[in-house]
């Protein structure tokens, strides 16, 4: 779909209300409801909205620019993904190859049960042991690996908050936290859906196949054929166009934090390690919402038949997702849900159309500082809003951003009452 000039004016005035309204403060003497967030939409040809509001950093005022840079934590996975799939596409990478094939360490992690961990010392008490069939790279892509977050499983808790926390810093990691130290797999690959790692062992499958770090190989592959300019796994230099992560406090106030993915990491990690600003992350889209080829410089960077795969729901039929990001914001208890799918693409796949106006066969995903974005292919509509917030999934944040994505839809349908 492309909007016509009469979409694009409803569609501005719209997203401008809601924008407004989270992130402009009622009086001088009150916070906003969020300190800044830029929101953009774009169809198959290119951007048709983008617009920045409050403040970069709430502590000294300084104010949100639309072009200013974000952490963007798990909006990551989907261009791993994409790289991964290019890798495929060259014939150069096996999705149903062991993982060891790639990286023999691998080989050396195992599996624990639960409780396996002693939760004053994040000592083993019960050995990781050898898992029954080898990790696949599809596993990995699929998050049914076994491979955990320590917000997803409280033994990988322990394990990174317990065990030699001196040692081993999980916000600037070295290769020494992906083995049994601190990433064990907490099931046997193939047999559940968990949220963790894999998609930083999917970097380094990528690095391993490639020979190059994983954001030189990705700046090559996917980058500088989509014309994004502002994307790094590296901050060097000037930094006052970076936004500040901000805490929300248990009295709802925020406050700016110097903590953060760091921004000259030692790895280039799959799963979390993305600098962006929404601009070139909706070129990203594009991408995907075209079918492998972007529409900002003509190159092609999937082959169609890859992404049109890649997109359909890849999960056994027996395994569920343990985690609705798609859902969880919304009162759909008592309805009759199809079961969330998950895609080769690092997102998941839309089952029940959402009261938004999302439809079924969509793609989306989020980023823990409250990113969030999705594709809809039936509309040819690509939607992302970008903020700094801690905690994930921060209330202000979601309702502004099911607002963002409302505004789109009656947009489109010719309502510019909200």
């Amino acid at each position: 779909m492309v909007l016509s000039q009469q979409q694009k004016l409803r569609l501005a005035s719209n997203i401008d209300a809601t924008l407004q309204k989270y992130t402009v403060s009622d009086d001088a003497e009150s916070q906003p409801r969020v300190n800044g967030l830029v929101q953009g939409v774009s169809d198959d040809k290119g951007t048709v909205y983008l617009k920045g509001s409050g403040y970069k950093d709430i502590g000294t005022g300084a104010k949100l620019d639309v072009d200013d840079i974000f952490g963007v934590y798990s909006c990551t996975k989907t261009i791993t993904a994409m790289g991964a799939l290019r890798l495929v596409d060259e014939g150069r990478l096996d999705l149903d190859a062991p993982v060891t094939k790639y990286l023999p360490e691998v080989a050396e992690i195992g599996v624990i049960d639960y409780d396996a961990v002693n939760e004053e010392t994040g000592a083993y008490e019960k050995f990781p042991t050898a898992p029954n069939s080898p990790v696949t790279v599809r596993q990995l892509l699929l998050h049914t690996s076994g491979f955990a977050y320590p917000f997803t499983h409280y033994d990988v808790l322990v394990l990174a908050t317990k065990n030699k926390p001196k040692e081993f810093n999980p916000n600037d990691p070295t290769r020494a936290y992906f083995t049994n130290e601190k990433t064990p797999l907490v099931h046997e690959p193939g047999s559940r859906w968990i949220y963790g790692y894999s998609f930083d062992f999917l970097g380094f499958v990528i690095e391993a196949v490639s020979g190059k770090k994983l954001g030189e190989y990705l700046k090559e592959a996917i980058f500088d054929p989509a014309g994004m300019t502002s994307t790094t796994f590296h901050l060097t230099g000037d930094k006052s166009n970076v936004v500040k992560l901000h805490l929300r406090r248990s009295t709802g106030k925020l406050t700016s934090s110097p903590k953060g993915i760091a921004h000259d990491p030692i790895l280039d990690l799959g799963g979390q390690g993305v600098f962006t600003n929404v601009s070139d992350y909706l070129k990203f889209l594009r991408v995907w919402l075209n079918y492998g080829i972007s529409p900002d410089t003509g190159k092609r960077i999937l082959k169609e038949e890859t992404v049109l795969n890649a997109i359909k729901d890849h999960l056994p039929a027996e395994i569920e997702m343990d985690a609705f990001p798609g859902l969880s914001t919304f009162d759909l208890e008592g309805e009759d849900l199809a079961r969330e799918g998950f895609t080769l693409t690092g997102n998941a796949r839309v089952s029940n159309r959402l009261p938004t106006g999302r439809p079924v066969g969509s793609i989306y995903w989020s980023g823990f500082a409250n990113l969030y974005y999705w594709i809809d292919f039936e509309n040819k509509i690509a939607g992302f809003q970008a903020g700094q917030i801690m905690p994930s999934r921060d209330p202000e944040s979601v309702a502004a951003f099911n607002e963002f994505e409302t505004a789109v839809y009656k947009s489109l349908k010719g309502d510019s009452k909200l």
